[in-house]
């Protein structure tokens, strides 16, 4: 670093304050994380799957081997379906929550 000491940088971004969607920044910050987590583990899980499929198929699951994988129409579509089983288990508390709200009659 020319002419700047580390400590002299700003330590907040420059511009608008991010979006708060649950009524505490804190709260925000804490679901971008698990989001974030929650997105690992969904890559992750893909790969082990790939790991498996080719140790299956009596390759060893070496880096080269995992990368060039093309997952066939019915390995896609297990996939998809325990990403979306997987999504719902995220969210099944906020979908539950709004549930309850749309179930409330109106306020007059």
């Amino acid at each position: 670093m020319t002419g700047t000491s580390f400590d002299a940088r700003p330590r907040k971004a420059i511009g608008p304050d991010r979006p708060v969607y649950l009524g505490d920044g804190d709260l925000d910050r804490v679901m971008a994380v698990v989001l974030a987590l929650a997105s690992e583990v969904a890559a992750l899980r893909d790969r082990l799957d790939t790991h498996e499929r080719i140790a299956n198929a009596g390759a060893p699951p070496a880096t080269q081997a995992v990368e060039s994988y093309e997952p066939d129409p019915a390995t896609l579509a297990a996939r998809d379906a325990w990403r979306d089983a997987y999504i719902k288990r995220l969210f099944r508390i906020f979908v539950e929550d709004v549930e309850a709200l749309r179930r409330q009659p109106p306020a007059a």
